[in-house]
């Protein structure tokens, strides 16, 4: 038996759905966001001279790229001078983990790092402070998760994990995608469909879980092409597809692919194409799996067990090809010997990640050093073939 929690945020979705933020316009309203993306997409004009305009408003952090958590001392000690009602995080996942970040902080005064940084001790808040998040990608499903993914000193990624950080509420705008890089597009989608599905074979996972992530990995199979394309529906179905992800997530963790992650920092790839490029592999690995086998048989593919899982892969594999997704470290320009060095750090680091202890193989070190090896080469066999 295990339990699923969905219920935690406020859903607002739709065209337009960002007018509910007129909701708080008597609140102290602190924001966190990427000023780039705010003024790509005109949101300066909306939020600072119509919404905002008569309502007592501080920008908290600017977020133009990964938060590190050196960066967030000077935002959180403003945070707590400025005593917010309501936190508004608006961009991707590294806006909406750093909103988290301060507004655990804000309600926990006496919160350490080390305390932040040990999953599930954060004390339970008194909810006085609210955190609403506007998601303008569509990968992370961080509007969803009780997780805030951080960088140290070192470029290491560390997370915030707790119930207590989820999201009060989540508005889903379709108006914000319609102006997103390609680039963009690719890397979250395929993000998003990491999640969906090693959250569906997560060992963590359950029925419901299972059965909400299957749907989320069809609908982004189906629509991501499409959206990369310039559909702007598909586009929409992509993102309630990655806030789907994100419940799965919420609930049963990432896995191999996500855990096999560090070459991502280490030659500063997004982190959507590090986890995306390995997700295939890892499938590979994984195989059999019943899960793989329903996705292929909603995407219309028949033949044995294995044939049907082999061909999802494949499909994969072509999507990546028609958005331009690298599906080889090579393809993205990442050194050779520098890489294949690193792969013994790389195995070291990936075996006691709690990633990887969700999925449901054990991995041994030949194992993950095979997979590092196909990251890079492309050429993957399983045992036994």
């Amino acid at each position: 038996m295990s339990v699923s929690n969905f219920s935690a945020a406020f859903y607002t979705v739709g065209e337009g759905s960002i007018e509910k933020l007129r909701d708080y316009q008597k609140e102290r309203v602190g924001l966190v966001l990427d000023e780039n993306i705010v003024k790509a997409l005109g949101l300066d004009q909306v939020l600072y001279r119509d919404i905002f305009a008569d309502t007592e408003y501080r920008v908290l952090c600017n977020v133009p790229s990964e938060p590190a958590i050196a960066m967030l001392e000077e935002p959180i000690r403003e945070t707590r001078e400025f005593a917010p009602d309501r936190i508004i995080g608006i961009g991707g996942g590294a806006v909406m983990d750093t909103a988290k970040a301060l507004w655990v902080f804000a309600e926990c005064p006496d919160l350490t790092w080390e305390q932040a940084l040990t999953p599930y001790r954060i004390p339970k808040t008194g909810g006085r402070i609210k955190l609403t998040v506007i998601p303008t990608t569509s990968g992370t499903g961080s509007e969803t998760t009780g997780c805030s993914v951080l960088k140290d000193k070192d470029n290491r990624k560390r997370m915030i994990l707790s119930k207590e950080i989820v999201p009060s509420e989540a508005i889903l705008d379709f108006t914000l995608l319609r102006s997103l890089p390609l680039k963009n597009i690719a890397y979250s989608g395929t993000d998003a469909l990491a999640h969906a599905l090693e959250s569906a074979v997560s060992i963590r996972s359950n029925p419901l879980v299972r059965e909400i992530c299957i749907q989320a990995a069809v609908v982004i199979l189906k629509n991501l092409r499409l959206s990369y394309g310039g559909d702007l529906k598909a586009r929409e179905k992509v993102h309630i597809a990655a806030s789907m992800a994100g419940m799965g997530i919420g609930n049963a963790g990432t896995g191999m692919a996500h855990g096999m992650d560090q070459a991502g920092g280490d030659f500063h790839l997004p982190h959507g194409l590090m986890t995306g490029l390995a997700l295939p592999y890892t499938m590979k690995y994984l195989m059999p799996q019943p899960v793989y086998t329903e996705v292929a048989e909603q995407l219309g593919f028949q033949g044995t067990e294995e044939e049907k899982q082999e061909r999802l892969i494949s499909e994969i594999f072509g999507m990546y090809k028609e958005i331009g997704m690298p599906v080889t470290l090579k393809e993205a320009g990442v050194p050779k010997e520098e890489y294949l060095g690193n792969i013994p750090s790389y195995v070291e680091r990936a075996l006691p990640d709690t990633n990887i202890k969700n999925c449901p193989k054990d991995p041994k070190k030949q194992d993950l050093e095979q997979l590092y090896q196909a990251f890079y080469t492309g050429v993957y066999e399983r045992k036994g073939e």
